[in-house]
């Protein structure tokens, strides 16, 4: 699942700026490209609020000594809530829209540090705070600070009805649900967390949020689209208001100590501790735990939705969009001033240096549209945020579909019949087409996997301890030279199978495949500059390799040039043990701890024996015959371990095996009764027992230098073992 063709205004978000041991999510957070007007649609409506009620400027001031009270979206350390999370918006929409989740929490705010905390005062606030932002039709009442409240609420219900009626009305809708659930959750009582989750997701305003940054892309799903989405998206919101409550806990709680600890809190942490009698630190990580697991399950639903093949293009970027929530909601939570007391904060710089609109100029700012607002006030609100860390446009993820986490990917066909029509103003950037033409990658990649490669990674890791970081480029870098290298395979072999399926050129035809497969080796080359020097420059040499390698194995095929069993394993020890070399040498480079250890001989060993297995099992294993056709290396002219012996031995059936491969050339195939044929004369002279007697033989070496690495160590690796266990023949 790539889901990314609407990835076109976004940036990653660098990790430097918030990887660490607070950030245990799983998906990469992105940035809105234009997160300055984010940062202006935020002040603005700060100041339009504020300008607006007398009441409001009393609040203000007294809770200036309040860190937390009027920190909204802007966060200098990660970027702006809604750039973060709606960084697919329209550029035109980005402004309104942050404008009015920056209203939001304002909201929350004059709720949260009312200096009445009568439930009737509390229910009278929340009714001014909302009562404008409704279609329907009734008289208002009040001073003018409430019709001037009044007035900047309709003002943003008018915007968000001109651009899309049908998306704002749903998003008022919603709105209303999350204002009528706000007070009501403080006073309930619950003794399961799912309870809670019904409640909080509503009063956190996960549907209403969604809806509004759906707004912003001008995105929509079908009633049955949605319908399909329901148990996948609300285990998102699940683990998004369960994040919040994680981090703004301290926040919360200090508020609650303020009011004389009265009142219960609306948040899992307090949960925790009263349901399981403990502290509030042992209350978050038992929070933290129930997050991970949420997430786990919504990754499941996800990939279980996914593996089932219902998925529409516009599903795909449903799920990539709750992926890029989730991780933007978790990296702002995570850093924001709202939450982390003490945390750094723009906004009292801001109320210092930018000029507020005076009072007569309020009707001005509010008659004019919010996003020409935001113009105007984008290059004062840069001189004083300066340089935005955050925002590097000149960053590229490897992936910019990586917040995909399946593992059983269905390809993802584009449909031709719609044209694409070019908009006045419209700025197309090559590579927002990566995805269409990486779309043979895609298809190789859902296909079965035995993941060997993989499963070698978590068993170095084991002993190399390599930074997380490095590791995940490591896993990068191998996966898309493994799978350029089996395409390019296929076509060079003439295979048309692969893993039971199509061969990826039998889909998309020699070229495309060819171009895929070369742009994947230059991502793998450019994901390396994640690493050290050296790691770069042992890349380059095992490619090197592994090309003269796949060449040697060509020129034998080509000619019927029979090597020695020596010349076979040195080509072996380029192309099918290059990547496993390759995987242990680069996390030895970037190891923190046993970096004297080089298991680059454990790794050749390996090749060797992949090679020599799969050599045997092509032409004797029924498993083998089904994915890729009987006795399929006859049928390609290779030249393998088991053909090898038999070629050289002092048998009769030589001649008879040499021919075989000279009318192949011919023939540009070799039939089912000939290959049999081919199958039988190996067998008699041997070649099939030698090749395993090989095979098995490389496996036992393979455990003795697994043990004395692990002698050395001091400790069994067991990832290792059980990696190579499943790979094991039976003597």
């Amino acid at each position: 699942m790539t889901g990314s063709s609407f990835i076109r205004s976004s940036v990653p978000l660098p990790p430097r700026v918030y990887e660490g041991d607070e950030y245990f999510c799983r998906f990469k957070p992105r940035i809105h490209r234009e997160t300055r007007l984010a940062d202006a649609g935020s002040w603005q409506c700060q100041v339009d609020f504020l300008e607006s009620s007398t009441e409001a400027r009393a609040d203000a001031d007294r809770n200036k000594d309040v860190s937390s009270y009027a920190v909204g979206c802007i966060n200098p350390i990660v970027g702006n809530f809604t750039a973060l999370c709606a960084c697919e918006a329209l550029p035109e929409r980005l402004a309104l829209t942050t404008y009015m989740v920056e209203y939001a929490y304002i909201h929350d705010d004059v709720i949260e540090y009312s200096a009445n905390k009568d439930k009737s005062k509390l229910v009278e606030a929340n009714t001014q705070l909302m009562e404008g932002l409704t279609m329907e039709t009734k008289g208002g009442t009040g001073s003018k600070d409430q019709v001037k409240r009044r007035q900047l609420q309709a003002k943003m219900v008018m915007e968000l009805m001109e651009i899309d009626k049908e998306q704002a009305q749903e998003c008022l809708r919603l709105w209303k649900e999350m204002s009528n659930v706000f007070v009501e959750i403080r006073d309930m009582k619950f003794t399961v967390m799912n309870d809670y989750l019904k409640f909080r997701v509503v009063d956190a305003g996960c549907p209403w949020t969604m809806s509004l940054l759906c707004f912003s892309m001008d995105f929509t799903l079908t009633d049955d689209e949605t319908q399909q989405m329901r148990a996948i998206t609300s285990a998102a919101y699940d683990a998004w208001v369960l994040v919040n409550d994680y981090f703004s806990w301290e926040k919360e709680w200090k508020n609650h100590e303020a009011n004389d600890s009265e009142g219960v809190i609306a948040n899992a942490v307090w949960l925790y501790m009263k349901w399981k009698s403990v502290g509030a630190s042992e209350a978050k990580k038992m929070l933290k735990k129930e997050i991970i697991a949420r997430e786990e399950q919504y990754v499941q639903l996800k990939n279980d939705f996914v593996a089932s093949g219902a998925a529409t293009e516009k599903t795909e970027q449903w799920l990539v969009l709750l992926d890029l929530v989730t991780a933007g909601n978790f990296a702002w939570s995570m850093t924001t001033a709202r939450y982390r007391l003490g945390g750094e904060d723009v906004y009292p710089l801001l109320r210092r240096e930018v000029p507020k609109s005076s009072r007569s100029g309020v009707t001005d700012s509010l008659g004019s549209p919010i996003s020409k607002n935001a113009e105007r006030l984008a290059d004062k609100i840069d001189r004083v945020i300066g340089d935005r860390k955050y925002l590097d446009l000149n960053y590229r993820d490897e992936h910019p579909s990586q917040q995909d986490t399946t593992s059983d990917r269905k390809p993802k066909h584009r449909d031709n019949t719609t044209s694409r029509k070019s908009k006045p103003g419209k700025k197309w950037q090559l590579y927002q087409y990566e995805d269409t033409v990486l779309e043979p990658y895609e298809y190789i990649t859902s296909l079965p996997s035995k993941g060997v490669r993989n499963a070698m990674i978590d068993g170095l890791e084991t002993w190399y301890n390599v930074p997380e970081e490095s590791l995940a480029a490591i896993r990068d870098i191998i996966g898309l030279l493994h799978n350029a290298s089996l395409m390019l395979d296929d076509i060079q072999d003439n295979s048309c199978l692969r893993r039971g399926m199509p061969a990826t050129h039998v889909i998309f035809g020699v070229n495309q495949t060819m171009n895929a497969a070369n742009l994947l080796l230059f991502r793998a080359l450019k994901a390396a500059e994640k690493l050290s020097a050296v790691a770069s420059n042992i890349m380059i040499e095992r490619i090197i390799e592994a090309h003269i390698g796949q060449g040697l194995d060509l020129y034998w095929t080509h000619h019927t040039d029979i090597p020695s069993e020596e010349e076979y394993f040195t080509m072996v020890d380029g192309k099918t043990g290059g990547l496993f070399i390759l995987l242990a040498e680069l996390m030895r480079s970037e190891a923190t701890r046993h970096k004297d250890l080089d298991a680059s001989l454990l790794m050749k060993l390996t090749g060797r024996f992949f090679q020599a297995r799969d050599d045997y099992k092509n032409l004797d294993c029924d498993e083998y015959a089904q994915q890729k056709g009987f006795a399929d290396d006859i049928g390609e002219g290779k030249i393998s371990l088991p053909l090898i012996y038999a070629v050289k031995s002092d048998s009769s059936h030589r001649g008879r095996l040499m021919s075989i491969l000279q009318q192949r050339k011919i023939c540009n195939d070799v039939s089912h009764e000939v290959r049999k044929v081919a199958v039988d004369a190996i067998k008699a002279s041997g070649g099939l027992d030698f090749a395993k007697k090989t095979a098995i033989g490389l496996q036992k070496a393979i455990g003795e230098t697994l043990s004395a690495y692990e002698d050395k160590v001091g400790e069994k690796n067991w990832l290792l073992r059980l990696a190579l266990k499943r790979l094991e023949m039976e003597a």
